[in-house]
């Protein structure tokens, strides 16, 4: 067994490292296991570091403990997604690094009890052709992949049967909740609340609330206009189920307004059309540089102080702010559903582990974004799901059956606190999460808790079989 010693951290740090640059093919098997001997020797006759108690709490929290050893076992991860092609700007290289930086972390505190982890990536543009192309490449490894991660709507919904034929699990960046929900008891499992549930949630806080959010010029009368993008996620929100719960609330949920997926779209018609026909809410079902198009728009109309804008998770990442160029402080006042933990909240130890892996690898600080932490949420929340399915298995050799029983098994799968992901036998995401609006303190925007964790209304669509 692996001794259970300060020093062994270098030999894993290292090790690790060497597998990512050999699976990455930045660097020839040879010289990359050279070089992680060279820096294991250096590392092992220096004084070992003390291991203090935040330390500890950092490196490992509440782990399951093993009960096997795979030490010389190596388990295969896959993840799909666009680093290049005209959509890469929407997670930017946040996630790519996130993947690495968890990867080396998890390796180096003695990966799945001794087996190392890696990643094998493919390249989509998320295009969704691309992403069936890819993941049937994936689907024919072997040994036969287990989990797999994917960032966009268009491959929730392009893989959503595949996966469950297949019985690989999908954990999901893209929350469209039929593709979630349908087939019933699926392998796509949701890093973060549906659509549908973000934006009924959103709806019943406004309704609870809107005496003291509501602009100025507002009544009593809460309307809603949501501008979306022509695909999947653009009309995510405005499901069915989450229009008959606003009916509820005496909500109006005006016709979705759909814009080019496109940096120079031109979205001031959108808005214009929403105000006029009473909005005095605007719900972003966007992200990356069309809800600073939004945000740009209003202000530029005179409409800013008529509504109260906000919108879907992603729409609240750091990016958008980038796109406003010279004027980030035009999002203040910004809201929306918040399903996960920020840079600012440093007591969460997940987040004090994705900033120390940050800056001890020297990443951009333009890539200390939402992508970023979300992502190493998720990698620390693979570590917890395997080391409880090879446990529950005894032995490296899983299924993705095995793994979706294991996170069944847990029904809470902890991303270090900086998200959670829930399972039972019929549920694939989570319904939590946080109200928090954006605030420009005059120097820089700052992410508010306006509402802590709630839970969100429930939306999922009927099983369809």
């Amino acid at each position: 067994a692996m001794p259970a010693i300060p020093e062994m951290g270098a030999v894993w740090g290292s090790w690790g490292d060497a597998v990512t640059l050999i699976f990455q093919a930045q660097q020839p098997a040879d010289e990359a296991f050279m070089n992680a001997a060279e820096q294991i020797r250096t590392a092992i006759g220096a004084p070992a570091p003390e291991a203090t108690g935040d330390g500890e709490e950092m490196a490992s929290g509440d782990l399951e403990e093993c009960q096997v050893d795979l030490t010389g076992s190596n388990l295969v991860i896959y993840q799909q997604a666009g680093r290049e092609g005209p959509l890469a700007a929407i997670l930017g290289q946040g996630f790519a690094y996130a993947t690495e930086d968890a990867v080396n972390l998890i390796n180096g505190e003695g990966g799945i009890c001794g087996a190392t982890i890696s990643v094998v990536f493919g390249e989509t543009n998320y295009a969704p052709e691309q992403e069936v192309a890819v993941y049937e490449q994936f689907r024919a490894a072997d040994p036969k992949p287990f989990i797999l991660l994917t960032y966009g709507s268009g491959a929730t919904v392009a893989l959503k049967d595949r996966v469950f034929e297949d019985q690989i699990v999908n954990l999901a960046a893209g929350l469209e909740a039929s593709a979630i929900y349908n087939p019933a008891s699926g392998y796509t499992v949701g890093l973060a609340p549906i659509y549908s549930d973000q934006f009924a949630g959103y709806l019943q806080w406004l309704s609870d609330n809107w005496a003291d959010v509501k602009p100025a010029e507002a009544g009593d009368d809460i309307v809603v206009g949501v501008i979306g993008w022509p695909n999947a996620f653009g009309a995510g929100a405005t499901t069915a189920e989450a229009l008959a719960y606003a009916e509820e609330l005496g909500i109006t949920v005006l016709p979705l307004e759909i814009v080019d997926l496109a940096p120079t779209a031109d979205v001031s018609g959108a808005v214009q059309n929403l105000v006029v026909n009473g909005a005095n809410v605007i719900w972003n079902q966007s992200l990356s540089f069309t809800p600073a198009q939004v945000v740009g728009a209003t202000r530029q109309l005179g409409l800013w102080e008529s509504v109260k804008m906000s919108g879907v998770n992603w729409s609240m990442h750091d990016d958008v702010p980038k796109f406003l160029g010279d004027n980030p402080q035009l999002m203040d006042g910004y809201c929306g559903v918040f399903p996960y933990a920020y840079w600012n909240d440093t007591e969460v130890p997940g987040v004090q582990m994705a900033d120390a892996a940050f800056t001890a690898a020297g990443r951009p600080e333009a890539d200390r974004s939402t992508t970023y932490l979300t992502t190493f949420a998720s990698f620390l929340a693979i570590r917890n799901t395997l080391i409880h399915t090879v446990n529950t298995v005894g032995s490296a050799d899983i299924t993705g059956e095995d793994v979706m029983n294991a996170m069944i098994d847990l029904g809470t799968v902890d991303g270090g606190g900086i998200s959670t992901y829930n399972l039972d036998e019929t549920t694939r995401s989570p319904r939590q999460a946080q109200i928090r609006c954006v605030v420009w303190d005059g120097t820089q925007l700052n992410y508010e808790v306006v509402q802590d964790y709630f839970e969100l209304p429930d939306t999922r669509p009927a099983a369809e079989n």
